[in-house]
């Protein structure tokens, strides 16, 4: 079994009302399918997590955003994939949403919503450290 290794780059995204964007996961994704999420993805050779934070957030769901902060560091190992990934504090500045094949649904929600709701941890986690 071939091991590999890889970096992401994830966005928490706060629009001009103090919501925050979620996305939800078609069912052909390869790491939890149909779950929520938060829009990123894996970075490419020679690329900085900045420059593919955004390309990852364009090619999702086809907005343009300033990069505030990072906000979380984290890491998993599942089957033969360990990743890192670096979430960013984010705002939306622009553009009409147009998702990619990867994701079904998006939705501005409020962080306590999703704090106190019935969604997975490692996304209570990413909230809680706003």
């Amino acid at each position: 079994m071939e091991r590999k290794f890889g970096v992401a780059t994830k966005a928490i995204i706060k629009n001009k009302e103090g919501k925050y964007l979620v996305i939800y996961k078609s069912d052909t994704e390869e790491i939890n399918p149909n779950e929520i999420d938060i829009p990123g993805g894996r970075m490419k050779f020679g690329e900085n997590a900045e420059e593919s934070l955004r390309r990852e957030v364009d090619e999702e769901i086809g907005i343009k955003i300033k990069i505030l902060k990072p906000s979380r560091v984290w890491g998993f190992v599942k089957d033969n994939l360990h990743l890192v990934g670096i979430t960013f504090l984010t705002e939306f500045v622009s553009g009409g949403f147009r998702l990619s094949g990867e994701h079904t649904n998006y939705e501005w929600i409020d962080k306590e919503k999703i704090i106190s709701g019935d969604y997975p941890e490692w996304i209570k986690e990413e909230f809680k450290k706003l």
